[in-house]
């Protein structure tokens, strides 16, 4: 799967009655401890850099990306690592996050994204959205945080150090 392919699959099922509805809008409901069980929206972080990170229950590489994304931000001052649950129920995916110490926002994933991402989406998959809110790059599969700094940079994203 391409950035392009990604990219449309992600704003076709985005779209409802011929109106975009940007990825801000889409309720999902909480998994993290700041306001679990909630169904809450992404705008409180537009107009940030906002890296969405797919993880799921028992995935080793997953947890890897956690930990990359923790060490990401100490280095590349306002971005905000989000994380999104896919392929398991609210008690699983929360004990996931439990034992990776999140201190991230983390949602169970809307359908939206959900069905923009495939039937079994490949985890861990990052999604990267700039200050407008318009997605500039993905990867899948486990990347270090010198890589995910370097593509922040590159992309012009963040000017991590």
């Amino acid at each position: 799967m391409n950035f392009k392919w990604v990219a449309v699959l992600l704003a076709a099922c985005l779209m409802h009655n011929s109106y975009a509805v940007d990825f801000y809008t889409q309720h999902m409901q909480r998994l993290d401890d700041a306001a679990y069980g909630e169904r809450q929206t992404l705008a409180p972080f537009s107009g940030a850099p906002v890296l969405m990170s797919f993880f799921m229950p028992n995935c080793r590489w997953c947890e890897k990306q956690h930990v990359a994304l923790s060490n990401l931000v100490e280095s590349c001052a306002g971005v905000q690592p989000v994380m999104m649950g896919v392929n398991g129920n609210r008690r699983d995916l929360r004990r996931a996050l439990k034992r990776k110490h999140n201190e991230f926002p983390a949602f169970l994933s809307s359908h939206a994204f959900t069905q923009a991402l495939g039937a079994n989406p490949p985890v861990p998959m990052t999604l990267v959205f700039n200050h407008q809110g318009e997605l500039v790059f993905y990867t899948q599969g486990y990347r270090s945080q010198q890589t995910l700094s370097s593509l922040l940079r590159e992309h012009q994203v963040s000017p991590c150090l």
